[in-house]
């Protein structure tokens, strides 16, 4: 029974460390599958603010606008609207940060 045991130990132990060995190699993978959804989402999501800030700076091109307006006619706080103007347009913050 002895070695009926320790030979049934060892093999589970092989199977154990193979597992754990897949197991980590199957995390590392989900990992750099997370990464790249997070580097994607955040590109998306900065696309998708570029779109709002040129539709405020759009509204502010209309003769006689003011933030004030802009922000009674967005139904956004006035400081939201500020930061919204200070967003800088989609190339230019491409360019910026090449050096």
């Amino acid at each position: 029974m002895t070695t009926d045991f320790l030979s049934a130990s060892a093999e589970a132990k092989k199977t154990l460390l193979a597992a754990r060995a897949r197991h980590a190699r199957l995390k590392a993978q989900a990992d750099e599958r997370l990464a790249g959804a997070m580097t994607r989402h955040q590109a998306e999501l900065a696309v998708a603010a570029a779109v709002e800030a040129a539709a405020w700076r759009d509204l502010m091109t209309v003769p006689g606008m003011t933030v004030a307006t802009a922000s009674r006619i967005g139904e956004a706080p006035v400081s939201s609207v500020r930061r919204w103007l200070a967003t800088p347009p989609s190339g230019a913050a491409a360019e910026s940060s090449c050096s």
